[in-house]
C-alpha cells in the first residue's frame, strides 16, 4: 500500500497490566481498530505491572491483533515507569513511522519519546486522557505544577495536537494554570468501545441473579471498576442511609485501591444495611454483559472521570445510568439521548441524589432500557472512533 500510514504508539504500560486501569483497554482498542483499517500499526511499552512476563518476550516484536507490540524491561518497579531499554532502541522504532501518538503524561518516558520524534521531523500526538483535569492537578499540586511548567508544558506547546476524549476534556486544556492558550490543536475522539459482546439478554439477567440470591425484581444498583478516592464513594453512605425505607440491593464491584470501598461497606454495615451489600472482584471483561444486564442502575459519583466507558457499555446492557457531572461522557449522553430515558448527570451533592434516586425506586419496574443499540455504535464504536482518528492522522501528515 503506498499510501499506507505507519504509526507509532507508545505508553508506559499495556495488557494485560489491566491493573493501570482504562487506558491500557482503550489505546489497545484504538489501535486494534486501526490496524483493521489497514494502517501499520507498532507500539513499545514496558513490562510495568508484569513481573511473570516471560524473558524471551522481552525486546522482541510480537503480533497480536494486528498490531505489533515490544515490550522493553521497567528499569526498577514501582514508582515512576522508566526504562533505559526502550529509549535505546527508540530511533529505529521511529525511523520505520511517520507519526508518534504518546499516552504517557506525568511519566518521565513521555519527554524523551517526544524530543526524539521531534528531531526526526515526527509529529507527534499527545492523549491526555484526564491528566491535565483539575483533580489530577489538585493531587500534589506542589511538586505537580512546576515539574509541569519546566518539563510537560513545553512538551505539550510543540505537539502537534493534543487528544482529548470529551468537551469537558477539551475545556479543562483552557485553564489559566496551563499556559496552553489555543495551542496545540485539540482533537475530541472519544474511548472506542466494543460494543458487538454487550446486549440485554433476560437469561443472562435471571442466572446472574440467581446465582448470587438475589430476587428477579428488586432494584439493584451497580458500581463498577476500580475503586478510588477519585471515583467519589463516599458520596453514597448519606445516600444509601436515606434510601433504608426502600427495598434495593447495591453490587460493588471492583479492586479497592485505597480504603474507599471499605470505607462505604463499614458505612453501610453501621446503618444496617450491610446484609443489602454484594461484594465482588474485578470482574473478566467476558463476565460484564451479564452483570450489567442483572443490574437495573449504574452509578457513576465520580468526582472526575475524563470519559467513562463503563457508562457505554452499561447502557448497550439495558443499564440506565446516573452519573456525576465530573463523567466525562455524560455532557455527550445528555446530547445524543435527548429522547431516550437513559439516566441522568447529577452535580455531586448527596440530597440531589437522593431526591432522584427515591423517585427513582418509587417509580421502579424492572425492564431493560430500550436504547437504539446503533447509535451507541455510531459515536462511540471501535470502528467509527478509528475512522475519525485516521483522517485526523492524515491531516498531520
Amino acid at each position: 500500500m503506498p499510501n499506507q500510514l505507519r504509526i507509532l504508539h507508545a505508553l508506559p504500560v499495556w495488557a494485560p497490566a489491566w491493573q493501570y486501569g482504562g487506558p491500557v483497554r482503550s489505546v489497545g482498542r484504538l489501535c486494534g481498530a486501526l490496524a483493521d483499517r489497514g494502517i501499520k500499526v507498532e507500539v513499545i511499552t514496558t513490562t510495568a505491572g508484569l513481573p511473570d512476563w516471560p524473558q524471551a518476550e522481552i525486546g522482541v516484536p510480537l503480533g497480536r491483533d494486528g498490531i505489533t507490540i515490544t515490550y522493553y524491561p521497567e528499569d526498577q518497579p514501582g514508582g515512576a515507569i522508566r526504562s533505559r531499554a526502550l529509549l535505546a532502541a527508540l530511533p529505529r522504532h521511529l525511523a520505520r513511522n511517520q507519526l508518534l501518538h504518546i499516552s504517557a503524561l506525568w511519566q518521565p518516558l513521555g519527554p524523551p519519546l517526544q524530543r526524539a520524534a521531534q528531531r526526526l521531523g515526527l509529529p507527534v500526538v499527545h492523549s491526555l486522557r484526564g491528566a491535565l483535569g483539575p483533580y489530577s492537578l489538585s493531587r500534589g499540586w506542589w511538586k505537580k505544577l512546576p515539574y509541569y511548567w519546566l518539563v510537560e508544558r513545553p512538551c505539550l506547546k510543540r505537539a502537534a495536537a493534543l487528544h482529548t476524549t470529551s468537551g469537558r476534556e477539551q475545556r479543562e486544556c483552557n485553564n489559566p494554570l496551563l499556559g496552553l492558550g489555543g495551542l496545540p490543536p485539540r482533537w475530541l475522539l472519544p474511548n472506542p468501545l466494543e460494543l458487538a459482546a454487550f446486549g440485554f439478554d433476560p437469561q443472562q439477567r435471571l442466572a446472574w441473579r440467581t446465582t448470587h440470591k438475589l430476587k428477579a425484581k428488586e432494584p439493584l444498583f451497580l458500581v463498577c471498576g476500580r475503586h478510588h478516592h477519585k471515583k467519589g464513594l463516599d458520596l453514597l453512605a448519606p445516600v444509601f442511609k436515606a434510601l433504608a425505607h426502600l427495598p434495593w440491593h447495591f453490587a460493588l464491584v471492583g479492586p479497592d485501591e485505597d480504603g474507599s470501598a471499605a470505607a462505604l461497606e463499614q458505612s453501610l454495615r453501621r446503618h444496617g444495611l450491610g446484609e443489602r451489600l454484594l461484594r465482588l472482584p474485578l470482574q473478566q471483561a467476558t463476565e460484564l454483559p451479564a452483570l450489567f444486564a442483572a443490574s437495573d442502575l449504574l452509578l457513576m459519583p465520580s468526582r472526575h472521570e475524563n470519559f467513562g466507558n463503563v457508562a457505554l457499555e452499561a447502557l448497550a446492557c439495558g443499564c440506565p445510568v446516573l452519573l456525576s457531572d465530573g463523567v466525562g461522557a455524560g455532557e455527550e449522553l445528555e446530547r445524543l439521548l435527548t429522547t431516550q430515558p437513559w439516566g441522568a448527570v447529577l452535580p455531586r451533592r448527596s440530597h440531589l441524589w437522593s431526591q432522584w434516586l427515591t423517585a427513582w425506586l418509587l417509580n421502579f419496574a424492572a425492564k431493560p432500557l430500550r436504547l437504539d443499540p446503533q447509535l451507541l455504535v455510531d459515536h462511540y464504536g471501535s470502528s467509527a472512533v478509528a475512522a475519525n482518528c485516521e483522517a485526523l492522522y492524515r491531516t498531520l501528515l
